[in-house]
């Protein structure tokens, strides 16, 4: 018979070991990591504060990283939401001016990228000068997902080569999964907001339309279609909004 695709290999094994016993001698830091983080989803900080706090956590419960920081994707570009040491910030605002880089790739390829720094001089240059001017000499940066879009990623920084393992690969979900947490419960609010103003707009809208159109009917002797086909012709010939049309109208009668 031969030998299925599912088998492993012995380096596989050799890594699985590996891992196994790293996760044992750092027990401490994966329960510190997970009650930190249990904390955080019954609180009700804003979503800054939240990003602020998955930032502080990371950089304490995980070993040998020296400082983290969370990008966010807008429209408008990137931006740094949460940091805790202000060296980094050369290194992530460098990327986001060239448009590139491990954080920027990790967002778009939604997938953890970890690295020593001096293994990256071939592909990002500048980053590798920014980043050891800032004495970073390890990076990790693993995206934040909402809605099954990359909006943003945690990064972490270590002053030491080889500071990042395949242990912090699993690590970092735990504290990208809160983020992402936070920032999708941030969008449902953004959005009904935004929804109950759409609302409100309209009732708005229709209110003083309804006005304008009681106006007309009152002034000229017209039925409600007319006064409406007035007032849409009046829009289209001045090129301004039906609701601006009938607000004028409401406000210089109210006047005479």
């Amino acid at each position: 018979m031969a030998p299925s695709d599912e088998v492993g290999t012995a380096d596989d094994a050799v890594d699985l070991a590996e891992l196994a016993e790293e996760l044992q001698d750092r027990a401490g830091d994966v329960a510190a990591a997970v009650h930190e983080l249990a904390q955080l989803l019954v609180s009700e900080e804003s979503v800054e504060a939240t990003l602020q706090r998955v930032a502080d956590l990371a950089s304490r419960v995980i070993e040998d990283c020296d400082a983290a920081g969370v990008t966010l994707q807008t429209d408008n570009g990137y931006l740094t939401a949460a940091h805790t040491d202000g060296r980094t910030l050369v290194v992530d605002e460098g990327q986001y001016k060239r448009g590139h880089g491990p954080c920027l790739q990790a967002i778009a390829d939604k997938a953890v990228n970890r690295f020593d720094v001096d293994e990256a001089e071939e592909r990002w240059p500048e980053f590798v000068r920014d980043a050891r001017a800032a004495d970073v000499r390890s990076f990790l940066a693993a995206p934040l997902v909402v809605g099954g879009e990359a909006i943003g990623a945690l990064n972490l920084y270590s002053g030491k080569p080889s500071g990042f393992t395949a242990l912090d690969d699993a690590l970092i979900a735990l504290f990208t999964g809160q983020a992402s947490v936070a920032l999708a419960n941030a969008k449902v609010y953004a959005d009904a907001t935004r929804l109950t103003e759409q609302l409100r707009t309209a009732i708005v809208s229709r209110a003083v339309i309804e006005q304008a159109k009681g106006i007309l009917m009152h002034r000229d002797g017209v039925d409600a279609d007319t006064a409406f086909d007035v007032l849409r012709q009046q829009s289209q010939h001045r090129n301004v909004k039906l609701r601006a049309v009938a607000e004028q109208l409401v406000a210089s009668t109210v006047r005479r």
